[in-house]
C-alpha cells in the first residue's frame, strides 16, 4: 500500500498552474454549445434537381399517417444521411455537383467538393448502370445515430433503417420513371469525395434516376453553399469510439459489379399471388399510409388479410442482389410464426414456399410468452404473427467478403419495408421489433443455434396507443 505524505498546503499556489489552463478551456470546450449556422436559402430553379428533391422528400422526410414518416427507424433516430450526385446547370454549363440532403429543415447544401472528383465518381456510378445520364442517391449510414442509444447493436440497426430508406427511395423513384438500386459501389471512392466533410459513414448503397419526368408540384425545394471553411459535420471523439467498436472489413471491402435484374429481393417462391404484388404507383400512396403499430389489440384480424399480406414479398424490384431463386436456404429466409386458428389456416393457402416457411405455435396465443420473446415489451403481446428474417451463420459472416453481410441486412429490411406495405394496404397493423429474445424466437421457429435471426415483425390489430416505446429516452428491450 502506497501513501501519499507530501505537505498539499505547503505547495506553492502556482505549482499546478500548467494543468488549470487545460483544464478550464477543456472543460469549457466540453460544455460550449456552437450557434448553428443558417444558410441563405434560395430556391431551386434548376428543374432536374427540384425532380430530384421531390423524390427524396417524398420517399424519407413526408409525414404521412399519424405524422409518420415513410419508413420506419429504431427510435426514430433515422441514421443516415443522403447525398445527390447529380449536373447542375450554371454558367451555361451542366457542372456535377454533389448535394447533402437535409431531410428535417427539407433544403439541399451545395458540397464545397472540386467538379473534378465529383465527375470522376459519377463515371465510376455509370459503369454498369442501365439508365442514361442519370442522377445518384447516395445512401450514407452513420452508425453514431444509432449506437449512441442502443449500444454495438445500434450498427445492426443502422443498417436495417438504411436499407428501408434505400428501398423506399428505390419504390418512389420507380413511380416516376426508371430507376435501380446497387449494392455493389465504389466505397473507396465515394470516402475520397466525401469523408473530409462526412466522416465516420458507411457507404451503404446508390439509387439511380433516370432525370426525366415532371418535377414536383408540391413544396418549393430550396438550396444553399456549405462554406468551404465549415467543419467535418461529426461529433469528434464520441462518433470516432463507436466508428472504432465497427470491424473494419465493413466499412472498406466490397464485391465486383454485379449485373442490375428486376426480381424479389427473397426467394419467395411460385405459391405466392403475382396478383398483390405492390405497383409502381400504389408504392407511392402506401408509402405515405404506413404507420408502425404502437399496441397491438386483442381481437382478430381478419385472417385472409394477414396472409395476402406476405403476397408483397413478390414484388421484383431492380437491384444487383444475387439471389439465388431455386435454392432454398442459399440466401435470406423467412419464418411466419402464427397461432393455431384462422390465421393459420389462411397462410396455409400460401405457404410453405420456397425460402418462406409456416410455423403454428401456440405461443402467439400466449401473451406472456410473447412478452418474453420481445424482451417485456407488452404492446407487441397481443400480435397474431411473428415474421423473422434469418439467415445461417456461416452463409454471411464470411471471412473476407463483407458484402454477403450487406447483402443480407439489406434483403431483410427490404423485404421488411414491403411487408409493411402489403400490410398497410390489407389494413393489418405492423410494426418492427429490435430487441427480442433470438434463442427463444430460434426454439419457438424451430431453428438451429447456427441460425441468426437478425430482424422481427409482428403483425395484428391495432390497439390505437399514444407513444412506441422505442420512442422513450431508454433504450427500451435492450436492458434499460
Amino acid at each position: 500500500m502506497v501513501v501519499e505524505t507530501r505537505d498539499v498546503a505547503a505547495e506553492s499556489p502556482g505549482a499546478h498552474a500548467e494543468h488549470r489552463v487545460p483544464f478550464t478551456s477543456e472543460w469549457l470546450d466540453m460544455i460550449a454549445l456552437k450557434a448553428p449556422r443558417n444558410p441563405d436559402l434560395v430556391p431551386v430553379a434548376d428543374q432536374r434537381i427540384a425532380r430530384a428533391m421531390g423524390i427524396i422528400q417524398e420517399a424519407l422526410a413526408q409525414q404521412g399517417a399519424g405524422g409518420a414518416r415513410s419508413v420506419p427507424s429504431a427510435g426514430a433516430l433515422f441514421p443516415y444521411d443522403i447525398v445527390l450526385l447529380t449536373e447542375e446547370e450554371r454558367d451555361g454549363a451542366l457542372r456535377p455537383t454533389a448535394f447533402k440532403v437535409d431531410l428535417v429543415r427539407r433544403f439541399c447544401l451545395r458540397l464545397p467538393v472540386a467538379a473534378e472528383p465529383v465527375e470522376a465518381l459519377h463515371t465510376e456510378l455509370a459503369r454498369g448502370c442501365t439508365l442514361a445520364h442519370p442522377d445518384h442517391f447516395l445512401v450514407l449510414a452513420r452508425p453514431w445515430l444509432s449506437m449512441r442509444k442502443y449500444g454495438p447493436r445500434g450498427h445492426l440497426y443502422t443498417h436495417l433503417d438504411a436499407g428501408h430508406a434505400a428501398t423506399n427511395l428505390l419504390g418512389i423513384a420507380l413511380g416516376r420513371g426508371p430507376a435501380e438500386l446497387r449494392l455493389r459501389i465504389p466505397r473507396l471512392a465515394i470516402r475520397e469525395l466525401l469523408g473530409a466533410l462526412l466522416p465516420y459513414r458507411e457507404a451503404h448503397s446508390v439509387i439511380s434516376v433516370a432525370p426525366s419526368g415532371p418535377a414536383p408540384r408540391n413544396d418549393q425545394v430550396w438550396i444553399a453553399d456549405q462554406a468551404a471553411d465549415a467543419p467535418a459535420d461529426s461529433h469528434g471523439a464520441m462518433e470516432e469510439f463507436c466508428w472504432s467498436q465497427i470491424p473494419q472489413e465493413l466499412p472498406e471491402g466490397g464485391d465486383p459489379m454485379a449485373p442490375v435484374m428486376s426480381r424479389p429481393v427473397v426467394d419467395a417462391g411460385d405459391r405466392l399471388s403475382q396478383l398483390l404484388r405492390i405497383g409502381r404507383h400504389e408504392w407511392r400512396l402506401l408509402a405515405r399510409l404506413r404507420r408502425s403499430c404502437k399496441t397491438f389489440a386483442r381481437e382478430a384480424t381478419d385472417a385472409p388479410d394477414t396472409a395476402a399480406a406476405l403476397n408483397t414479398l413478390l414484388t421484383p424490384l431492380p437491384t444487383d442482389l444475387q439471389v439465388s431463386e431455386g435454392k432454398p436456404g442459399a440466401g435470406l429466409r423467412i419464418s411466419v410464426v402464427v397461432a393455431p386458428g384462422p390465421v393459420a389456416d389462411a397462410c396455409r393457402a400460401w405457404l410453405p414456399s420456397a425460402d418462406i416457411r409456416l410455423i403454428v405455435s401456440e405461443v402467439v396465443a400466449d401473451p406472456d410468452g410473447m412478452t418474453r420473446l420481445c424482451q417485456g415489451q407488452g404492446h407487441i403481446s397481443a400480435a397474431q404473427a411473428l415474421v423473422l428474417f434469418h439467415v445461417p451463420r456461416d452463409r454471411f459472416l464470411v471471412p473476407g467478403r463483407p458484402q454477403a453481410l450487406r447483402d443480407l441486412l439489406f434483403q431483410a429490411s427490404a423485404a421488411a419495408q414491403l411487408l409493411y406495405l402489403g400490410a398497410t394496404r390489407q389494413r393489418v397493423a405492423v410494426t418492427a421489433v429490435g430487441g427480442f429474445d433470438a434463442y427463444g424466437l430460434r426454439e419457438v421457429a424451430g431453428l438451429g443455434s447456427d441460425e441468426e435471426v437478425v430482424y422481427l415483425l409482428a403483425l395484428g390489430a391495432d390497439g390505437g396507443g399514444k407513444e412506441k416505446t422505442d420512442r422513450l429516452a431508454i433504450a427500451h428491450a435492450h436492458g434499460e
